[in-house]
């Protein structure tokens, strides 16, 4: 999701009045750590804005004779033409609005599909991670804990998603008590000036990522272990950064590249 389609969405979410996927994909853009244009703000006005609608009238009692005298002007045939203006504006009132919000949310509906019809499933990714440390296996320590991690029952593997272009892929070995988790990757290794960071974005609105460690290479892959610290918290998500050599300078992510959501 871009900026611009959050703010097109933002009325809606502050009214609530998003199904559970959009309001998903809203809520994951708001707490992704990139330079948001103004998403947030606009968030604020827009549920400053809902919260004062329900004090815009202000309640008062009618005096008793109002309701006999109401009751007596719709009785009969006048009440049936009545009732039946009011069924008519309520139901266009209500497919004006789901006429609004569902030009607002097609593009985003058709984005949440093809992300799922491009994911593969948990065997298919635990295939794809046992290909990748076979080389690594003999020769470094981490490669055969990630390779115990996907042998333990309840188990799972995360696939990370791509941000602002990146070409980069990595997967992710995550123990059943989410204490342990490993990455894996064929296409993010270290270089002279570059290094990738691992982060943990704990549960929560405004969470702050938390830095986990640095990926280092193995044989034909790179590796990297969430430090346990960072996953004490709880983890709603993992996400990897580019970063100067040595890590991130100022205790945030620098470039976002990677991020993979943990779910329930």
């Amino acid at each position: 999701m871009t900026c611009a389609e959050f703010k097109e969405l933002v009325d809606a979410l502050a009214l609530d009045a998003l199904d559970p996927d959009e309001r998903a994909m809203a809520r994951a853009h708001l707490a992704e750590t990139i330079p948001h244009e103004g998403c947030a703000e606009a968030l604020a006005r827009a549920e400053a804005v809902a919260g004062r609608l329900s004090g815009a009238l202000i309640d008062t009692r009618p005096p008793d004779r109002v309701w006999p005298r109401i009751e007596a002007s719709i009785s009969g045939a006048p009440r049936r033409r009545w009732s039946t203006a009011a069924g008519w504006a309520v139901a266009a009132a209500a497919s004006v609005a789901a006429v609004i919000l569902a030009g607002r949310s097609a593009r985003l509906r058709n984005e949440l599909e093809s992300m799922r019809a491009q994911t593969a499933s948990s065997d298919d990714l635990a295939r794809q991670c046992l290909a990748q440390l076979e080389s690594a296996r003999r020769t470094n320590a981490l490669a055969r804990e990630a390779i115990a991690v996907l042998e333990q029952r309840g188990s799972r593997v995360v696939q990370f998603a791509p941000q602002g272009g990146f070409a980069g892929t990595a997967l992710a070995a995550v123990s059943p008590d989410r204490r342990r988790t490993i990455l894996l990757s064929t296409t993010l290794f270290p270089g002279p000036a570059r290094d990738y960071q691992l982060w943990v974005i704990p549960p929560g609105p405004g969470a702050a990522p938390v830095p986990a460690g640095l990926l280092v290479p193995a044989e034909g892959v790179a590796l990297g272990d969430f430090q346990a610290a960072a996953l004490a918290r709880g983890a709603a998500a993992l996400a990897v950064s580019a970063e100067p050599k040595g890590g991130s300078p100022t205790g945030a992510p620098t470039q976002v590249v990677l991020v993979a959501a943990l779910g329930g």
